[in-house]
């Protein structure tokens, strides 16, 4: 997949990078290079995705350029970058707007106690 062996955060550029990364549990981030928010939370989506990582957790975290994925961002109703889907098996199970690094861990921390 797209994006360096070290870094804790796919970069998704193609739509098959897009169909392996989804199985299990992942995080999505859909965010543009262009967006100050995007440009805001790429550091604590980071820092989340590594927390993740550290304590061996079984999530991938990946993030998609929304301008190359914008039918699919339609279609799951991204209408605010960045948007966060937390996904299981190929299913959105919930949708993350967070405004600050510890809102985005603790949203996710819930949603995957609860798919686990």
């Amino acid at each position: 997949m797209a994006g360096t062996s070290n870094s804790v955060v796919m970069t998704i550029d193609s739509w098959q990078q897009l169909i392996e990364s989804l199985k299990g549990n992942v995080v999505l981030e859909f965010m543009a290079p262009w967006s100050e928010p995007s440009k805001f939370m790429e550091q604590p989506f980071k820092e989340v995705a590594s927390e993740f990582k550290d304590k061996n957790s079984n999530v991938k975290f990946a993030a998609l350029n929304f301008d190359n994925f914008k039918n699919l961002g339609r279609r799951l109703q991204v209408e605010a970058l960045p948007t966060f889907l937390v996904v299981n098996n190929f299913a959105v199970v919930d949708r993350i707007l967070a405004l600050s690094k510890t809102e985005l861990r603790q949203k996710i921390n819930d949603k995957l106690k609860l798919i686990n």
